[in-house]
């Protein structure tokens, strides 16, 4: 990650749950700093996963996962999983 400040703190924040419960919903609300109004968030569910390589094509979005937290470069990576854990069991 070329954009990535010397002395940086890395969060690695990987999201788990059911399926079609908005793992992929929150994280996009949080990495493109998206507002979705009740109608979307209640949309019938399309299987999705959002992948780490977000950070990498858009710019905005890795400039969004670096913050300073109590005086601490913090960069945050968020994970997405699929929800059907029962695949590889």
């Amino acid at each position: 990650m070329d954009n990535e400040q010397p002395h940086q703190e890395h969060v690695k924040c990987v999201v788990v749950g059911d399926t079609a419960v908005g793992k992929t919903r929150l994280i996009c609300a949080r990495a493109c700093n998206a507002r979705l109004t009740l109608s979307q968030l209640l949309t019938t569910h399309i299987p999705t996963v959002w992948a780490i390589d977000q950070y990498r094509i858009y710019k905005e979005v890795l400039e969004r996962s670096c913050e300073v937290v109590d005086g601490v470069n913090v960069s945050l990576r968020l994970w997405d999983t699929f929800g059907d854990h029962d695949k590889d069991r």
